[in-house]
């Protein structure tokens, strides 16, 4: 019996399943691209968190201050509130951070609008994060009511 040089077609069929076989397994386990609005919601809760343990451990009020597509972090030194510098953040583009149940983000506008006190204790409107159509609520922790 003289074969001749090449492959046979279920050779070829089994080396064409293998191959995407493996392709399957590397688009499956390769990281998606975070999401803007998950992403930034994280953010704010991990801003948020941290701040209410620095009042907690410091015994000294905190407060986060949202303004147009960002927020600032303050603490209240001598009864006045003092931002801190390396605490203010600007959402991404397309973006949105807003408050919920506070229609004039500029009223007040040396003072934040949560508050985070040394009990644990916080105060102020729940945040809502928006991307187009889609949202995302951040309740507030240690909410009090």
């Amino acid at each position: 019996m003289h074969r001749d040089g090449g492959f046979s077609l279920v050779e070829i069929m089994v080396a064409l399943f293998i191959m995407a076989l493996a392709s399957a397994l590397v688009v499956m386990v390769m990281p998606s691209r975070p999401d803007a609005l998950n992403s930034e919601a994280d953010q704010f809760e991990k801003v948020m968190n941290r701040s209410l343990d620095q009042a907690i451990s410091r015994g000294q009020a905190q407060g986060i201050r949202i303004e147009e597509n960002a927020y600032t972090v303050y603490t209240r030194i001598n009864g006045r509130w003092v931002p801190v510098s390396d605490v203010s953040r600007r959402v991404s583009d397309g973006v949105t951070i807003r408050m919920l149940g506070k229609s004039d983000p500029k009223s007040d506008e040396a003072l934040p609008q949560i508050v985070l006190d040394a009990s644990g204790i916080v105060s102020g409107p729940d945040v809502r994060f928006s991307k187009g159509v889609r949202t995302r609520d951040f309740d507030l922790p240690g909410q009090a009511g």
